[in-house]
């Protein structure tokens, strides 16, 4: 139902005075960290984080929690995007000024304590409440990074797989798995997508599309659109340049993967089925994709030639004017205004004042005088 998250420095140095990063999610109801990452800055792992937790929660086949307690210091950046209500998460409480305002605060303490101290190079506080927890005079041991990194990992693993402190007999990962809400709703890539997935520029062409050195095909709610569906996904896009907005899975394919078009979203893109071309060797999911190219392919055929028909009933008017100039004219001829094609008015042009038209224009006669013919 909801998780608590918070940045933590591990008490180990790689270096001297130099401590690594960890930003955690636990679910509170099973007491399971559910999201890691890790990082030599806090600053440069929060949005990798929410990825990640995104990638998790897909990878075990789960809804995303329906809500979910952070610290300001990180988080109030996304407040208006994928933070905001209703996008990654129905609700959202950010804590500000409140360090101990997250619960899981109250679980850093025994992870520290019960699992921690047991490694080598763990760094005591000299004034903790405890007198065995408090620092000795031991000199401190730098421990490499990728150690550091192992260790904490595996007290991840450790803690997950131990008893439940409420329900006995269960280990806190069990309890995670076994007692999701029934309420919550899929995960919603509209509101999570166009601000945390990673964005790529390419075309359409034929209803496929390249990228990653993989084939897409248009579709929607994971599965390839045929027919009038894919028709009109194809009036929208094909042809024209398009934004992938992307998430990678935890084994790098693509997660999901959404077509947008002048900043607005029209499909999915999925991946392009495979199938054995050798009958003999086709399995019953060969035949469910082969059968399903065959449609693709059929509707965007049948596109094409609906679009060539349009065009070869066009008929095609030359407006280029054929003068150059409009220096030479005839005294009392009017000639006629050239319109744009789309205009589909006409200019009205003032009357004309016949009288002071024949006073101020010379009368040019073209009767030849007897002593002319003679």
């Amino acid at each position: 139902s909801i998780i608590s998250i918070d940045n933590r420095q591990q008490p180990f140095e790689y270096m001297k005075n130099t401590r690594m990063w960890f930003y955690n999610g636990i679910d509170l109801g099973s007491e399971a960290f559910t999201c890691w990452v890790y990082g030599k800055t806090k600053e440069g792992i929060i949005t990798e984080f929410y990825r990640q937790m995104v990638r998790n929660y897909a990878s075990w086949g789960l809804c995303l929690p329906a809500e979910i307690e952070c610290e300001s210091n990180l988080n109030a950046s996304f407040k208006e995007t994928f933070l905001k209500e209703g996008n990654m998460f129905r609700y959202v409480r950010i804590e500000a000024n409140n360090a101990r305002g997250k619960r899981i605060e109250q679980y850093y303490r025994p992870l520290r304590y019960k699992y921690e101290k047991k490694r080598e190079g763990w760094l005591a506080r000299p004034f903790a409440l405890d007198e065995s927890n408090q620092a000795g005079g031991e000199k401190k041991r730098l421990i490499p990074y990728e150690d550091i990194v192992a260790g904490c990992l595996n007290d991840i693993i450790t803690w997950n797989n131990s008893e439940h402190s409420k329900i006995k007999g269960m280990s806190r990962w069990d309890v995670f798995l076994s007692m999701q809400h029934p309420d919550l709703k899929p995960t919603n890539y509209h509101g999570i997508l166009p601000h945390l997935g990673y964005k790529t520029e390419t075309a359409v062409h034929a209803g496929i599309i390249r990228f990653r050195r993989q084939e897409f095909l248009l579709g929607n709610d994971g599965y390839i659109a045929v027919g009038d569906k894919l028709i009109n996904y194809m009036k929208q896009v094909e042809g024209k340049d398009v934004d992938i907005y992307w998430l990678d899975d935890v084994k790098g394919g693509i997660l999901k993967a959404h077509i947008y078009h002048n900043n607005r979203f029209v499909c999915e893109a999925i991946p392009k089925p495979l199938y054995n071309r050798a009958r003999i060797e086709q399995t019953p999911e060969d035949e469910v994709n082969r059968e399903l190219m065959s449609k693709y392919v059929a509707t965007i055929e049948g596109f094409g030639r609906r679009q060539k028909t349009k065009l070869e009933n066009i008929t095609i008017i030359d407006n280029r004017p054929v003068t150059i100039g409009n220096s030479f004219f005839i005294p009392g001829v009017i000639v006629p205004l050239i319109t744009d094609a789309n205009d589909d008015g006409a200019m009205v042009l003032p009357d004309v004042d016949n009288e002071q038209f024949a006073l101020n224009i010379p009368e040019t006669s073209f009767k030849r005088s007897f002593a002319d013919r003679f």
